[in-house]
């Protein structure tokens, strides 16, 4: 978004949180390097170009017109914002949020951030061998674009027999998201080290998870 001056010096508004920028770079880069991509932006796929976005078939209508938009992976940030209004969001689509009472955790209050998460728990407390599970169990230090960060994997799951696998709640058209594969490789790094294994949890995966816990029913862990 451009804003005129009246010295005719144009500044950019960044589209996730209003803020002002004097030239498109820093613009690009707060938001790149500032806010979330997938929630808040996807990037632009083609070399030339880079660019952060709300809206990939918007933006290719507009400034690559003469070049297919990708088909496949995420085309809209999940979470869109009325720049006017920096305090109010609207969300695309609409997520469930709230808590559960989880009767594996000795009645522990979790959070759960999105339907996905929801349906991942409800089937956690049902599943037999599960012993336990922890809502964002610990942080890894990652680097995005020579950026230090911090990742929080969704789930620590714990089974009977001692397994524990490590657990990432995600839409399968975020997986390829370059900031996505970074978290995770690091994830992966810190698994390995402790004999955990790491797994990113996707719309197919939470379909065979809520067969599994089968109503009650005593049965497997997600891979068997």
């Amino acid at each position: 978004m451009i804003f005129p001056q009246d010295n005719n010096q144009r500044k950019f508004c960044c589209f996730v949180c209003a803020e002002i920028f004097n030239t498109y770079p820093e613009m690009r880069d707060h938001i790149i390097e500032g806010h979330e991509e997938g929630r808040e932006y996807l990037v632009c796929p083609l070399k030339h170009c880079g660019c952060p976005v709300r809206d990939l078939r918007l933006h290719f209508r507009t400034k690559h017109p003469s070049v297919k938009c990708p088909q496949n992976g995420q085309l809209r940030a999940t979470v869109m914002y009325d720049t006017k209004n920096p305090n109010k969001k609207r969300k695309l689509p609409n997520f469930k949020e709230g808590y559960i009472i989880s009767e594996k955790n000795n009645g522990k209050q979790l959070h759960y951030r999105s339907g996905y998460e929801l349906e991942v728990y409800e089937s956690l407390e049902k599943i037999g061998d599960v012993l336990r599970y922890e809502v964002e169990p610990f942080s890894v230090e990652y680097f995005f674009r020579a950026k230090k960060k911090q990742y929080f994997p969704d789930l620590l799951v714990e089974y009977s027999d001692g397994a524990i696998e490590i657990w990432e709640i995600k839409p399968a058209n975020q997986c390829k998201l370059m900031q996505n594969q970074s978290k995770w490789n690091a994830a992966k790094h810190h698994c390995q080290l402790r004999g955990w294994s790491f797994q990113v949890i996707s719309e197919d995966d939470i379909m065979n998870l809520k067969k599994k816990a089968g109503y009650g029913e005593n049965k497997g862990r997600l891979n068997e």
